[in-house]
């Protein structure tokens, strides 16, 4: 039989979608299990970006597989067996994988009082078939105990309510029989804290869970031993992020190698992680940097570990801090007229630019005000980078350069009071090479992965940024001194008739629909564009 692609598939309607055939040998087992005989499908909405579609159609290729690979295992009586300290670290794994992967849903109190509810008579009345005359009731924890039979009949429930063919699915374990039923003798206790305490995160309760002090570590393979800082080397490696990145993340895993001192990324729980976070907000750290930065870079690098088996779990999955509302004076983030002033009068009133600072000073303000560019892609560009297409005179923004953050490199027509002050014939003086900085003489220094030497382009544009907030007075911090340019540059244009989406072209933001996404306009409709945007009167 021919072997079905498993391939991502575009469909018609915007989405995606692939199959996988379910080998012979497991199809009768697969059924009861999973509900599927021949072939399981993946289907993604539309509208999914290709990237996300692709790592959902991963993670459906590693379930399948993983699937098999139980089957197979338990055919084969190669189940894992395991001690009773073993089976009630395991049940400690599972209480962790559980109550992370509920607490996302997002449920009220009310659903889980009412399951526990449910669960609670349903066991009772289960246990209560094997008392004696003797026995009532209220004795129903004490039956199960030493009831062989009860265990026997609640356990298949456990492992319902417990989703635990999924756990073990996500740790790729079989069990051996009397091994799995130590582990799920064990969640007659978990269960219902577990229970307890998605009801009090529902609750907005968010109090230490100590619940978790009794289980011992889970020598699971899974956990290669790395530590936080270990991980986040590997992630470099693997994803080769932006050097603002790491520059910015280093702090974060630099902290956690110290706080977690000693010990492997997989032994922190989802508690630690959460008392980490909250103990991080300072009077020099808000809230919304924890969570921007501190929270996003911990459960970035471990969600990346986790799905290529470097650590058994993302204990920073479901941490949350709470950050206040944000006081904000200022109605917009674009510059103030009298801020347009100051900055680009006092750029015109630069004379010398043979030192690239005084060039970029000069020159930098004015390209951002006229282009709505991000300015590290002004920074960075070179004398090569500006030229005429279609007779029209542009700049072209290109990775090659530097970085670009779409990756995507594009041409923007220069406006008519940039050439009119003499902005080519300053690119010409400066030949080829770059603009606003000074080629390093001598081979390039060489740094580590994890703490990378800025490029020259990214401490000109912090040396701007210095600059503005030092020499021309704008201390507002309610307005980031370059990147308010990119929303001045949007109000003017709407307000001088230039459209969301040409808007959008020429400064390099996506698309804010599909629809947009296509009829791209040319360098002359952007050129014809610009005509409308006025001169800055300074």
């Amino acid at each position: 039989m021919a072997r079905v692609a498993t391939k991502l598939t575009p469909t018609k309607g915007g989405g995606f979608t692939a199959r996988k055939r379910i080998p012979e040998d497991v199809q009768a087992k697969y059924l009861e299990h999973y509900g599927v005989r021949w072939e399981a499908r993946l289907s993604i909405d539309p509208g999914t970006p290709i990237l996300l579609a692709r790592a959902k159609h991963r993670e459906w290729l590693s379930e399948i597989e993983s699937h098999v690979a139980n089957i197979r295992a338990e055919k084969k009586g190669e189940g894992r067996l395991l001690t009773p300290k073993d089976a009630r670290a395991l049940a400690g794994e599972w209480y962790h994988w559980f109550t992370e992967r509920h607490i996302e849903s997002a449920q009220p109190a009310a659903h889980w009082e009412d399951l526990r509810e449910r669960v609670g008579d349903k066991v009772r009345d289960e246990v209560l078939l094997y008392a004696d005359r003797q026995q009532e009731a209220n004795e129903v924890d004490d039956i199960w105990e030493h009831s062989p039979k009860a265990r026997e009949d609640v356990r298949p429930m456990l492992a319902d309510w417990g989703e635990t063919s999924q756990f073990l699915t996500t740790r790729r374990m079989v069990l051996e029989e009397p091994s799995r039923n130590l582990f799920l003798d064990h969640l007659y206790e978990d269960f219902g804290a577990a229970l307890r305490l998605l009801i009090q995160r529902a609750r907005g309760d968010y109090t230490t869970d100590t619940h978790p002090l009794r289980f011992p570590k889970f020598e699971d393979a899974r956990d290669a031993g790395h530590g936080p800082w270990q991980l986040f080397e590997l992630w470099i490696a693997a994803k080769k992020p932006a050097t603002a990145t790491v520059d910015r993340w280093r702090g974060v895993f630099l902290q956690l190698k110290t706080e977690f001192a000693g010990r492997s990324a997989g032994s922190i729980t989802p508690d630690e992680a959460q008392e980490w976070a909250e103990k991080l907000v300072s009077s020099e750290r808000s809230a919304r940097t924890v969570h921007d930065v501190w929270v996003i870079a911990a459960r970035t690098v471990f969600a990346w570990a986790v799905a290529h088996k470097r650590t058994p779990r993302n204990p920073f999955k479901a941490v949350r801090v709470t950050v206040p509302r944000k006081k904000v004076s200022r109605p917009h983030k674009a510059f103030r007229e009298d801020e347009v002033k100051a900055i680009l009068g006092a750029a015109l009133a630069i004379v010398g630019t043979d030192k690239a600072s005084a060039a970029t000073r000069r020159w930098v303000p004015w390209l951002l005000a006229y282009t709505g560019a991000r300015v590290g892609e002004i920074a960075q560009l070179r004398g090569v980078d500006v030229g005429e297409q279609e007779g029209v005179n542009v700049i072209h923004i290109t990775p090659e350069a530097g970085t670009v953050k779409t990756g995507r490199g594009r041409t923007v027509p220069l406006h008519e009071h940039l050439i009119a002050q003499g902005f080519l014939s300053f690119a010409a003086s400066r030949g080829k090479g770059p603009l606003f900085y000074n080629v390093a003489k001598g081979p390039p220094l060489v740094s580590a992965a994890t703490n990378p030497s800025k490029a020259r382009y990214v401490k000109t544009r912090e040396h701007l940024a210095v600059w503005i907030r030092r020499d021309v007075k704008i201390t507002d911090r309610e307005v980031r001194p370059n990147h308010a340019w990119r929303h001045t540059f949007k109000q003017v244009a709407a307000r001088n008739g230039i459209g969301d989406g040409m808007s959008d072209y020429i400064t390099g933001h996506a698309p804010a629909t599909v629809a947009r996404g296509y009829g791209a306009p040319t360098i002359r409709d952007m050129a014809e564009a610009l005509k409308r945007f006025p001169r800055y009167k300074v």
